[in-house]
């Protein structure tokens, strides 16, 4: 199950939601702009970029409408701690493994950690970071949309480190967390 957790971007220990709800993550990723999903699995076992790009060709293609160049490629265990952000926005979608992704939006981090079958949008100029743990096996389609104009101003880089990292995150799941208020 994917897990979403969300923290004020100064205080990392106190947690303001924790869910493994996919409609109460899917609405609080709308919230700040972001788009999460679930797509259905295919080519099981399939790692190689024409493969895998094969198996999910239709879905991919429902992403890549409208005007403008949109780039397709396979990844698999990047590295990705450093807090940064992109011009255009970028989905991706995890075939294979898992992966903590960190959207620092506003005041908060959110924090989803994604499993085969999920789909997350990051907005364009959102900064963010990923984690796929010591030995990172994630293999996701990421597909970058063109550029958007600026938005509003974004928060300050926080230390990634100061965050709980993909293996606690993992190591705390417990599959019966309740939805919490604000």
């Amino acid at each position: 199950m994917t897990l979403l957790t969300v923290w004020p971007d100064d205080r990392p220990g106190h947690v303001l939601l924790r869910t493994e709800d996919t409609a109460a993550i899917t609405a609080e990723l709308a919230r700040i702009g972001a788009g999460f999903a679930r797509w259905p699995l295919s080519g099981a076992g399939e790692t190689s970029e024409p493969g895998v790009l094969a198996s999910y060709q239709d879905r991919i293609d429902a992403r890549i409408t409208g005007p403008g160049y949109h780039a397709v490629d396979v990844l698999t265990g990047e590295p990705g701690l450093a807090e940064r952000s992109a011009n255009g926005a970028e989905d991706r979608f995890f075939v294979q493994g898992s992966a903590v992704w960190y959207l620092h939006t506003g005041r908060e981090v959110h924090a989803v950690l994604c499993e085969p079958g999920d789909l997350l949008t990051i907005p364009a100029h959102t900064r963010h970071w990923h984690d796929g743990g010591l030995r990172p096996d994630h293999v996701t389609i990421r597909v970058r949309h063109p550029a958007a104009a600026a938005g509003a101003v974004p928060p300050a880089p926080v230390v990634t480190t100061d965050f709980p990292d993909f293996e606690t995150l993992v190591a705390g799941r417990s599959g019966t967390w309740p939805v919490l208020s604000r």
